[in-house]
C-alpha cells in the first residue's frame, strides 16, 4: 500500500526543480552577463567608468548567487527535515528538528538505503549547507572549515571579481561563487529525492 509520505520525494523533486528552472535562473540570466575587464590604469575614463561598471556588475551577480544558495539550501533542509520527520517519529532523541544537518542527512541515507556516495551527493548537499551558513552568519567556525576544505570559493580571478566593499573585508565577504555552482547544488538535491521515491517512474538523473 502507498502511503502518502511516499510521495513527498517525487513532490520535493519537482518543487526543487521548479524553483531552480523557474527562479534562478531567471534572476540569475537578467543581470548583466559577465565580462573580463583589462588590469592597469584605463586609458581612459570611459575605459575606466565600463571597468567600475563590469566590477559592480559582477559584484552584484555574486551577491545574487549567494541568496540562492541559501534559499536553495533552506529549501532542501526544510524538506528533508519534513520527510525524516516521518520516519523518525517523537519521541526519537535527538528531535529530527534540532538535530545538525549533517548526521540528520547521514541517518536518512543509511534509514532509507540511498547511495549516497554516487556523484557525491551527500558531499555536495553538506558542502552546500556550509557555504549557506558562511553567507548567512560570516566569519567564524564555519568559514574556517571551509576555507580550508573548499579554497576553490576563495579562488577568483581579477580580470572578473574584485571586492568592492570598502576594505579590509572579512573573509567570508570574499567569497565568490563559482557560475555553475546552483545548478551543481541543485543537481545534488534532485539525485538525492530521485533515490529517495520509491515510486514507478522514479527520475534519479534530473532534466538539467
Amino acid at each position: 500500500m502507498i502511503e502518502p509520505v511516499d510521495h513527498l520525494p517525487r513532490i520535493f523533486q519537482a518543487n526543487l526543480h521548479r524553483f531552480y528552472t523557474r527562479v534562478v535562473t531567471t534572476a540569475i540570466d537578467s543581470l548583466e552577463p559577465a565580462e573580463r575587464w583589462e588590469l592597469g590604469t584605463p586609458d581612459s575614463l570611459d575605459a575606466g567608468l565600463d571597468r567600475a561598471r563590469a566590477q559592480v556588475n559582477a559584484h552584484t551577480r555574486n551577491e545574487a548567487a549567494k541568496a540562492f544558495v541559501l534559499v536553495l539550501s533552506a529549501l532542501f533542509e526544510r524538506q528533508m527535515r519534513h520527510w525524516a520527520s516521518f520516519m523518525f517519529p517523537p519521541p526519537r532523541k535527538p528531535p529530527v528538528q534540532t538535530q545538525g544537518l549533517e548526521a540528520l542527512l547521514a541517518d536518512c541515507i543509511a534509514h532509507a538505503g540511498i547511495d549516497g556516495a554516487k556523484d557525491s551527493v551527500a558531499e555536495v548537499l553538506i558542502m552546500g549547507h556550509n557555504v549557506a551558513n558562511v553567507v548567512r552568519h560570516g566569519d567564524g567556525k564555519t568559514s574556517s572549515m571551509l576555507r580550508a576544505s573548499a579554497p576553490q570559493f576563495w579562488q577568483s580571478d581579477p580580470q572578473l571579481y574584485v571586492d568592492i566593499n570598502a576594505g579590509p573585508s572579512p573573509d567570508s565577504a570574499l567569497i565568490v561563487i563559482p557560475a555553475d555552482y546552483l545548478l551543481f547544488y541543485t543537481r545534488a538535491g534532485l539525485r538525492f529525492w530521485g533515490r529517495a521515491d520509491r515510486l514507478s517512474g522514479a527520475i534519479e538523473e534530473p532534466p538539467i
